[in-house]
């Protein structure tokens, strides 16, 4: 008899485990993917301002995971993440490891998503933080395997009336991703002022517009 009782108590316990679980999956919230200039951006929907958080890749769902943002980036809002090194037509896990403001840590995760064979495109940019002000990352995507030739590159940055403010780039470029640091000012060293500005990246493969929100 006590054995029958030790079993249904270990069965009850492995029950309420598993529904526990399935309760804290139905309590994660949505993710949502967008295409920024062809680049794939998945965002964990919900306002979670002032939090800091990493998002995590995989290409299983039990992981290994790496990272694919800042180390514990601030949130101002929605989180995201851009995937430049996500390949069209395949499917991956994203994690996203947040520090709320009050201290505590919460995981959500992983999900499956499947990149777009249609949207992901051969050349690409971003500029992070944007909108922003004072120095920016930009990032710069070839389509094409490590190997392959570099092929030529100009990065310009123009105002809404066309006219060229500063060249951020001009040389052979590399596939994948590179990324390059920018002072946030003009070819002239002065800080480009609040307003939008739009980021072209133009290569023989292709060509990508990126628009950029500068702030005070």
């Amino acid at each position: 008899m006590t054995s029958i009782r030790s079993c249904l108590r270990a069965l009850m316990l492995a029950l309420t485990g598993t529904l526990l679980a399935a309760g804290l999956a139905f309590a994660d919230p949505e993710i949502s993917v967008e295409y920024n200039s062809g680049v794939p951006q998945v965002r964990l929907e919900g306002n979670w301002a002032g939090s800091r958080y990493t998002v995590y890749r995989g290409e299983q769902q039990s992981g290994p995971f790496q990272a694919i943002t800042t180390f514990e980036a601030l949130c101002l809002g929605e989180c995201y993440a851009d995937d430049f090194d996500a390949l069209p037509g395949l499917t991956y896990w994203y994690r996203f490891d947040l520090t709320l403001e009050d201290g505590r840590l919460v995981s959500f995760g992983p999900y499956a998503v499947r990149i777009s064979s249609e949207l992901v495109r051969v050349v690409a940019a971003t500029v992070s933080p944007n909108p922003g002000s004072g120095p920016a990352r930009v990032g710069l995507f070839l389509a094409g395997s490590p190997g392959a030739p570099r092929v030529d590159a100009v990065v310009q940055l123009f105002d809404v009336r066309g006219r060229a403010l500063q060249t951020l780039y001009r040389a052979p470029l590399a596939r994948g991703l590179t990324r390059i640091d920018w002072d946030g000012r003009d070819g002239h060293g002065a800080q480009l002022g609040p307003g939008v500005y739009y980021l072209r990246f133009a290569s023989p493969l292709g060509v990508s517009v990126t628009r950029v929100v500068r702030v005070r």
